[in-house]
């Protein structure tokens, strides 16, 4: 979740970031309303801290002035985010869900999104403002490892990790409060120490964090599943959808090949996607040219008849809504 978040890099108090320091990490690409950035321009400045702390366990945290509104993008890996806002205001977008974020000075809820494919991503600042963040990043790898022993339920902490793009939010503990302030106001330590202290406290993040999802989950259990036809039914579709984005196709004729009526056909994309057919073909037609362009393999206008539209103008608001970036602006830096 800290790949565009304004790291520069695997350390600490970095002062300032400058556009620079984001367009020197490969994938990363950076829009702004100001005409005119030069490599020199801070973007940030203030308290920087990017860490790997275990291999799989990272640990963002910031306290510092955002000094422009500036979008940066990159593509998201697989993970668990545990967010933490004290102040400030950012939006997200991951694939085609949007996120939002507020802090007031206080600390009263918790954020967790599950990202269990790589997605594309893109980090938007409003402008001048104090952001005080922490977002805590587990792998999968490192979750199955270290974490899923620890929680009660592990069948359901398994789930959890399956959940693409789920959202969950509660009210935070007095124990996970202190957790957070802790990693912002450290006691002093030998730096050998550090790493140690942080870790241990990240870790405990991701487990209540992971005790408090589940035990949503189980509040609002009773929600609708696939049966495995319905899941074999919703494969044949998605299949043929990527075989054939680039030809014209109707909702009756990707049921015909999965097998299932139109109407159940959308009942369960509604069910397992959240969107309908047509949405889901959409952002696979916009991803395509949302490659072809960071590979440098289309123009702005055959990107646009990749994605299946005929005005450039109407695929640009669709792909900035989709990436939160201008097709011209992945085509001129390459992010693919």
């Amino acid at each position: 979740m800290a790949a565009a978040s304004g790291d520069a890099g695997n350390r600490a108090d970095a002062g300032h970031l400058r556009v620079r320091d984001f367009m020197r990490h490969e994938g990363i690409a950076l829009e702004s309303p100001e005409e005119r950035l030069s490599p020199d321009d801070t973007l940030m400045k203030g308290a920087f801290l990017h860490r790997e702390l275990r291999r799989g366990l990272l640990l963002h945290v910031s306290d510092a002035i955002e000094e422009r509104a500036f979008t940066a993008t990159s593509l998201l890996p697989e993970e668990l985010s545990c967010i933490f806002f004290l102040e400030g205001s950012v939006d997200l977008a991951i694939g085609g869900r949007r996120f939002a974020f507020h802090g007031e000075g206080g600390l009263a809820e918790g954020v967790a999104i599950v990202n269990s494919c790589p997605e594309h991503f893109a980090r938007a600042s409003r402008g001048r403002q104090h952001l005080r963040h922490l977002v805590v990043s587990a792998t999968p790898e490192w979750l199955h490892r270290d974490a899923l022993e620890a929680v009660t339920d592990g069948t359901g902490g398994a789930r959890l990790l399956r959940n693409h793009l789920a959202e969950h939010r509660w009210t935070l503990t007095p124990r996970m409060i202190d957790l957070v302030r802790q990693i912002f106001s450290p006691s002093p330590l030998v730096p050998e120490l550090r790493d140690l202290y942080l870790e241990g406290r990240a870790v405990e993040l991701v487990a209540e964090t992971m005790a408090a999802v589940l035990r949503s989950d189980r509040r609002e259990a009773g929600g609708a599943t696939l049966t495995r036809q319905d899941a074999v039914c919703l494969q044949r579709a998605k299949d043929f959808v990527e075989a054939h984005a680039g030809e014209p196709m109707s909702v009756e004729a990707i049921a015909r090949e999965a097998g299932i009526s139109a109407s159940g056909l959308q009942r369960l994309f509604r069910a397992a996607e959240s969107r309908s057919v047509f949405d889901y073909v959409r952002n696979v037609r916009l991803e395509r040219a949302f490659t072809a362009l960071g590979r440098g393999e289309a123009t702005v206008q055959e990107a646009s008849a990749i994605a299946g539209y005929t005005s450039p103008a109407n695929f640009a608001t669709a792909f900035r809504r989709r990436f939160g970036i201008v097709p011209t602006a992945v085509r001129r830096t390459g992010l693919s």
